[in-house]
């Protein structure tokens, strides 16, 4: 699994396009932005390349949800999805996230809430990845890998 992270708006998208080569004929590509993370459960992918984009509000759909243990049953998809990837060398998931944690701490106590949930979920996804990057303004760090 690969991970990139960085600002909202910054080319993390496009980054990840050019630098994967992908195409629509072998990506499938999966938006959280408006979606509950958990529909990556009821996927049916037959190309070889997924990427999941808007983690930020998947985690922030599943609080709204009230979701208990979000984190345990994020990892455990992780689990999953990692290992579908492993059955084939030709399989890549790639995660994008944008990052929500720096700057001023908000006030309200779910906004905080899901700051802190993102923060965790992203530490957890970028221990299990092959490579992790940050992106910004269209150029990208190499974090991990």
């Amino acid at each position: 699994m690969y991970f990139v992270t960085g600002g909202s708006f910054n080319g993390k998208s496009r980054w990840v396009k050019t630098h994967f080569n992908l195409s629509k004929a072998d990506t499938t590509w999966l938006s959280l932005f408006e979606g509950n993370i958990h529909q990556l459960n009821e996927w049916n992918v037959s190309k070889p390349f997924i990427v999941i984009e808007g983690l930020e509000y998947g985690v922030r759909s599943s609080l709204l949800m009230n979701e208990p243990d979000f984190r345990q049953s994020f990892s455990m998809m992780l689990d999953s999805l990692s290992r579908w990837e492993e059955e084939h060398y030709e399989r890549k998931i790639i995660w994008i996230g944008s990052e929500i944690g720096k700057g001023i701490v908000p006030m309200d106590k779910f906004s905080r809430g899901w700051r802190d949930m993102t923060g965790w979920v992203y530490q957890d996804l970028a221990s299990m990845c092959q490579q992790v990057w940050a992106v910004w303004y269209g150029l990208a760090t190499p974090l991990k890998g």
